[in-house]
C-alpha cells in the first residue's frame, strides 16, 4: 500500500476515534444529566418530610414545655413534660441535620464525592433510626400519661401500678429492638441486616445510591 494512502487510512482512523469519543463524552454528559437531574428531584419528599418534622418537634417543645412549666413542683408532672419536651428537640436537632447534609450536596461535584456525601447521610439516618428506636419503646408513655391526665385522670396518682406495667412494656420493647437488630449482625443474617439498614436509610437515599453507582458503571464502560 503507497504511504499516501496509508496516511490518510490513519487519519480517517483517527477522524473515526475522535468522533467516537466525543460521541461517548455527549452521551455520559447526557446520561448523567439524566440522572442528577432525577438525584436532585428524588430528595423534595424528604425535604418536605424534614421541614414537616421540625414543625412537629417545635410544636410538640412548645406543648412539652408549657405542660411541666405549668406545672412546677409536682414531680411527675415534671417529669412528663421535660421527657416529651427533650423528645421534641430532639425531633428539631434531628431534621436541621438532615436538612444541613442535604443542602452540603454538590451536584456539579465529581461522582466519587457525592457517593460519599450519600453514605454521611446514609449512615446518618441508620444512627438516627436507632436512636428513635430507643426512644420510641418509651416516648408514648408520658405522652398517654398526660393525655390521661388532661381527662381528669392522674395515673400516677390513682394507679401507680399501671406506670409499673407501661415502663415494663416500654423494656420489653427495647429487648426486642435490641434483639432484632443483634439477630441480624450475626453470620448468616446478611440480608436481614441490608434489608434493616436501607429501610433506616429510606428510599429517597437508597434511590439516590443506587443511581450514583449506575452513573459510575457507566463512566467505567
Amino acid at each position: 500500500m503507497p504511504t499516501t494512502e496509508l496516511d490518510d487510512l490513519k487519519l480517517v482512523w483517527q477522524n473515526l476515534n475522535r468522533n467516537l469519543e466525543r460521541q461517548h463524552t455527549l452521551a455520559l454528559h447526557q446520561f448523567k444529566e439524566s440522572k442528577l437531574d432525577r438525584f436532585r428531584s428524588g430528595f423534595r419528599p424528604l425535604i418536605v418530610g424534614q421541614i414537616i418534622q421540625l414543625i412537629c418537634g417545635v410544636l410538640l417543645s412548645i406543648f412539652a414545655g408549657n405542660f411541666w412549666v405549668a406545672h412546677m413542683g409536682v414531680a411527675h408532672l415534671m417529669l412528663y413534660g421535660i421527657s416529651l419536651h427533650v423528645y421534641g428537640i430532639m425531633f428539631i436537632v434531628f431534621a436541621a441535620r438532615d436538612l444541613f447534609l442535604i443542602s452540603r450536596l454538590n451536584y456539579a461535584a465529581p461522582v466519587l464525592t457525592l457517593q460519599k456525601q450519600i453514605a454521611d447521610l446514609r449512615a446518618w439516618h441508620v444512627r438516627a433510626a436507632i436512636w428513635f428506636g430507643i426512644a420510641g419503646c418509651f416516648i408514648w408513655i408520658p405522652l398517654m400519661l398526660i393525655i390521661f391526665y388532661k381527662l381528669g385522670a392522674d395515673v400516677w396518682i390513682r394507679n401507680p401500678d399501671v406506670v409499673g406495667w407501661f415502663v415494663l412494656s416500654g423494656f420489653v420493647c427495647l429487648g426486642l429492638l435490641y434483639g432484632i437488630v443483634f439477630w441480624s449482625r450475626r453470620p448468616g443474617r446478611e440480608k436481614l441486616a441490608k434489608n434493616l439498614e436501607n429501610s433506616s436509610a429510606g428510599r429517597s437515599v437508597n434511590r439516590a445510591q443506587a443511581m450514583l453507582d449506575e452513573i459510575e458503571r457507566f463512566e467505567r464502560e
